[in-house]
C-alpha cells in the first residue's frame, strides 16, 4: 500500500500548539457530516475540518440542488437497514435546522413491469417487507399524468411508489452539518488544500497534516475528499475512477403537475423498439419553472491529470444537449426538450460500487477513509458520516458493513450494484 502523501508536498515542521484530536480533509457531502457526529459522539475534543473550497460550493460531487432519497433501494441487503437510519437522521436535520433539507415526498420508479429494475424492486421490498404501492398504467396515468404513455406496441408501464423516499438539498445539508459542528466548538478552514497526510509523523506518534495554510496535527484524521482521494491515497488509484456525471433541467409548459406536492421523485426506464433502454430520474421543480430530469447513461472517465482537473471543475462537454434533446419529450407530456440548464458534475466510482468507508490498514487506527461514493452518497449521509465518526473515536462501528473495508487487495464483486449515476 503507498503511503498517503503527495511528492509535491512543502516540507514543514510541525508547529507546536497545533494540535487537534481530531482533524476531518474533506467537508463535503461525508467530511461535513463526520465533523458534526465527531462533536456529537466526542464532546469537547477539539475537532478540525479543511476544506479545499469555500464552505459550500459547486465544484464537489454534492452540488445541483437536488438529490434522489428512496428507502426500497433495489440494491437491498446491506443497504437497507442504512438508508431506514439515514432517513432518521434526515429528518432530524430538518427539525434541528428548522429547513427543508430532506423532502419526504416519496419516490416513483416507472417502467414494464417485467423491467430487471422493477422486478428486483419488488423483490426487496417483499424482502423486508416495505411499505409500497403499485400503480398499473391506468392508475399511473390518472396519479401522474406529467408522465408520458409508453409507445404503441410497448410494453405498459407499471409503477412502485416508495413513500418512504423524497429529495435531498445537497447544498443545504452541507452548510447545514458543517454549522452543527462549528456550533458544538469545531473549527473549520475552507479555502485551504491539504498537502499531505503522514500518519505517526509528528510528536508521539500524531499524524502530521501538511496544507498550505500551515501544519497541524491530529491524534485521529478522516479523510472524505472524494474525487480527489487518489491524490492523498495513490493505492486508491487502481480502485477508484473519477466520472463525469451531467445534471439537465427542462422547461414544461404548464408546471402544475411538477410541483412537489404533485409529484415525487423520479426514475423511469423506456425499452425502445431497437432494444435501447432510455434511464432517466430526477425531482419536482424547486425553482417554480424548471424540472430536474437527468439521463443516467452518459458518463466518462478522465484519462489524463489535464482531463481530471477539467472535468472536477467543471467544463461542459458540448454534446449533452445532442444526446438529450430528442428523450425528454419522449419520458414526459408538455416538456420542451432543449434544456435551460446544464451543470457538470464528478464522483469517484469503486470498482465493486461499494464505498471505502474504513480504517486503513497498518496505522493503529488513526486514519479513517471514506470516499468511492459511486454517485450514491448524499443519500447516505449521516449515517457514513456517523460511521466515519466512530470508527476515528471506538476504532469501530457495530452498523458499518465489512464490504465497506479499505481495499489493500480486490475486495471482489460487491453485494449490491449501484449504478453509475448522481441518485
Amino acid at each position: 500500500m503507498n503511503t498517503p502523501t503527495t511528492p509535491d508536498a512543502t516540507r514543514h515542521d510541525a508547529q507546536p500548539g497545533n494540535h487537534y484530536d481530531y482533524v476531518v480533509v474533506g467537508c463535503g457531502t461525508i467530511g461535513s457530516m463526520a465533523l458534526w457526529q465527531l462533536t456529537d459522539i466526542a464532546p469537547g475534543a477539539s475537532v478540525l475540518g479543511i476544506e479545499r473550497f469555500t464552505r459550500v460550493h459547486t465544484r464537489g460531487s454534492y452540488a445541483g440542488e437536488s438529490r434522489l432519497f428512496r428507502v426500497a433501494l433495489k440494491e437491498g441487503g446491506i443497504y437497507i437497514p442504512l438508508v431506514q437510519r439515514a432517513r432518521e437522521m434526515w429528518l432530524e436535520m430538518n427539525a434541528r435546522s428548522g429547513r427543508d433539507i430532506f423532502l419526504p415526498v416519496g419516490a416513483v420508479s416507472v417502467g414494464p413491469a417485467d423491467f430487471p429494475t422493477m422486478v428486483q424492486t419488488m423483490k426487496v421490498i417483499e424482502e423486508f417487507g416495505l411499505d409500497h404501492e403499485v400503480l398499473d398504467s391506468a392508475a399511473l396515468a390518472e396519479r401522474f399524468p406529467v408522465f408520458a404513455p409508453s409507445a404503441p406496441g410497448a410494453a405498459a408501464d407499471t409503477a412502485i411508489l416508495d413513500p418512504a423516499g423524497g429529495g435531498i438539498r445537497p447544498e443545504l445539508a452541507v452548510a447545514f452539518a458543517q454549522q452543527f459542528a462549528l456550533d458544538a466548538g469545531a473549527r473549520l478552514w475552507d479555502n485551504t488544500r491539504v498537502l499531505s497526510v503522514e500518519p505517526g509523523a509528528g510528536p508521539a506518534g500524531a499524524t502530521v497534516v501538511r496544507t498550505d495554510r500551515g501544519v497541524v496535527t491530529a491524534s485521529k484524521v478522516i479523510v472524505a475528499n472524494g474525487s480527489w482521494a487518489a491524490d492523498l491515497f495513490p493505492g486508491l488509484a487502481h480502485h477508484i475512477s473519477v466520472q463525469t456525471i451531467p445534471l439537465t433541467w427542462y422547461l414544461p409548459l404548464d408546471i402544475t403537475g411538477f410541483l412537489p406536492q404533485n409529484l415525487p421523485i423520479f426514475m423511469r426506464d423506456i425499452v425502445r423498439d431497437n432494444g435501447e433502454i432510455w434511464h432517466c430520474y430526477g425531482a419536482p421543480t424547486l425553482d417554480g419553472y424548471s424540472v430536474k430530469i437527468s439521463h443516467g447513461d452518459f458518463a466518462g472517465d478522465a484519462d489524463t491529470p489535464d482531463g481530471l482537473e477539467e472535468l472536477r471543475t467543471g467544463v461542459l462537454p458540448e454534446e449533452i444537449t445532442r444526446v438529450f434533446s430528442e428523450r425528454t419529450s419522449t419520458f414526459f407530456n408538455g416538456m420542451l426538450d432543449a434544456p435551460v440548464r446544464i451543470s457538470l458534475h464528478h464522483d469517484g466510482f469503486t470498482v465493486d460500487h461499494a464505498p471505502v468507508l474504513g480504517l486503513v490498514p497498518g496505522f493503529d487506527g488513526t486514519l479513517t477513509v471514506a470516499t468511492g461514493m459511486s454517485g450514491n452518497g448524499m443519500k447516505f449521509a449521516p449515517v457514513y458520516g456517523r460511521i466515519a465518526a466512530e470508527l476515528a473515536v471506538t476504532g469501530e462501528s457495530a452498523v458499518r458493513p465489512s464490504a465497506f473495508d479499505y481495499p489493500t487487495t480486490d475486495r471482489g464483486p460487491s453485494p449490491a450494484i449501484i449504478p453509475a449515476t448522481l441518485h
